[in-house]
């Protein structure tokens, strides 16, 4: 009687084999598994109350409300750019100005002619003080300090 040379003496269990191609797929959905339960802790364990610090780079500049380049800042509710910065007028007359660039994407924003700032791109709203109001942004954006004397207004900080 001749033995099959793939059978185990009796007894002893059979051993299994992995093939290649199970082997790499079980491991991918095992490590899939552990990084997307990793994500979802994270995402759990953060506080919706603290909110990251708004970001954008330091500023100083002037600009001539007289001068026709700039003149649209004397009507409330419109707004325009200036070295990376988005000044605007809301619609109590105060004059705004924040970091154009959405904390989310990198898209610019915008001014709704009140005192949001919407993002064109996904969605994402920042209030007069650069805080997020409406996601998926969920650090603000730097808001400057606007100081007017006469015709001059300069943006800092």
């Amino acid at each position: 009687m001749e033995e099959n040379p793939k059978t185990q003496p009796e007894g002893k269990p059979q051993k299994k084999t992995v093939d290649r191609r199970d082997f790499i797929q079980k491991s991918l959905l095992i490590a899939g598994g552990a990084i997307g339960a990793s994500w979802l802790l994270e995402a759990c364990s953060k506080s919706s109350s603290s909110t990251p610090a708004a970001s954008g780079p330091s500023v100083n500049f002037t600009i001539d409300l007289s001068t026709s380049q700039y003149s649209s800042l004397n009507t409330k509710g419109n707004y325009l750019y200036v070295s990376n910065t988005i000044v605007a007028r809301d619609s109590s007359g105060n004059f705004v100005a924040l970091y154009d660039v959405c904390t989310h994407a990198g898209c610019t924003i915008s001014f709704n002619g009140t005192n949001q700032f919407p993002c064109p791109c996904h969605g994402s709203i920042f209030d007069e003080n650069g805080n997020v109001v409406q996601g998926p942004a969920t650090s603000g954006v730097k808001k400057y300090t606007c100081t007017l004397n006469g015709t001059k207004l300069t943006v800092s900080g």
